[in-house]
């Protein structure tokens, strides 16, 4: 482990606390003033921390374990011998074999859950499934994306099940990774993608894109959002987009913590929708339309 993040282990004895931007200097409407730095805990301790309180409020009559556990995240574990994939498969006491999704950045949620959606059609074990984003950006991980974004530190947590309700059932979810070779090395969100892969979402869910009742985008270039939500035919004045400044985009955790937030705020009736779409930094691209059932 030595030998192969030799590098990398450089980055323990620091600390990376400073805001993103000088505050001398002018800031640009793309990029938060300040992201959330977490000091103290580690990634995994992070993605323990909200799978707890996940499976505090989802505790149903059973009061059984989920099934599988799948972690997503780009950045590093500080211990880098430690899953923590693993360690929830511990902490849990679940059966499938934990897993980890990595490198697709905020595309990460959605593959995962067209993971555990095609995981539930073939295999009638698996009732439950949780899905835990993390991130902790430490040096020398920069984190600046270009001009699209500041990466935060944070985590979340969902559970998903089969026939549970009053809750949001997934319609459909959509993911598209270029191949190889990648098309340019450089940060890239490829718009035309997204905006396909999001038309492509409405149209397999038998929707259209005006009967969305709210959008939520990743926490990237404001302007980047709103052309994309513009450009796929969604209503751009449903988009749901918090202040950008405060914690930065969470990557791997981000459309967790959007849709998190977001349900906080609202109180869904019987056949409202919510569209959640994300992107990676070599052109991945992701989308998922959840609709409210009260019964």
């Amino acid at each position: 482990m030595r030998s192969v993040y030799a590098d990398t282990l450089r980055w323990r004895p620091k600390v990376d606390a400073a805001p993103v931007h000088d505050s001398a200097s002018p800031l640009s409407t793309a990029m938060p003033e300040y992201v959330a730095c977490e000091q103290r805990l580690l990634l995994s301790e992070m993605a323990s921390m909200v799978t707890r309180e996940t499976m505090r409020r989802s505790r149903g009559k059973d009061n059984l374990p989920p099934y599988q556990v799948i972690v997503c995240a780009t950045s590093f574990e500080d211990d880098l011998a430690l899953s923590c994939a693993g360690r929830l498969h511990s902490e849990l006491g679940s059966t499938g074999v934990p897993f980890a999704i990595g490198q697709l950045q905020g595309v990460s949620f959605f593959l995962a859950l067209q993971m555990v959606s095609d995981m539930m059609a073939s295999d009638e074990r698996m009732r439950s499934a949780l899905i835990v984003g993390a991130e902790r950006w430490l040096p020398p991980f920069s984190r600046t994306v270009g001009t699209l974004t500041a990466l935060g530190d944070g985590a979340a947590a969902a559970l998903v099940m089969r026939q549970a309700g009053p809750a949001w059932r997934l319609l459909n979810v959509i993911v598209h990774t270029p191949g190889l070779p990648i098309p340019s090395p450089d940060v890239c969100v490829d718009e035309a993608v997204l905006v396909e892969v999001i038309g492509q979402t409405c149209t397999q869910a038998g929707l259209n894109p005006t009967e969305i009742s709210w959008v939520v985008p990743p926490r990237i270039n404001t302007t980047l959002a709103c052309d994309v939500s513009a450009d796929a035919r969604l209503p751009v004045w449903r988009m749901w987009y918090p202040e950008p400044g405060d914690i930065g985009y969470l990557c791997a955790a981000d459309a967790l913590a959007q849709l998190h937030v977001l349900l906080q705020s609202v109180a869904p009736t019987d056949g409202q929708r919510i569209l959640l779409w994300g992107t990676g930094f070599q052109g991945q691209a992701g989308c998922a339309i959840l609709q409210y059932c009260g019964s």
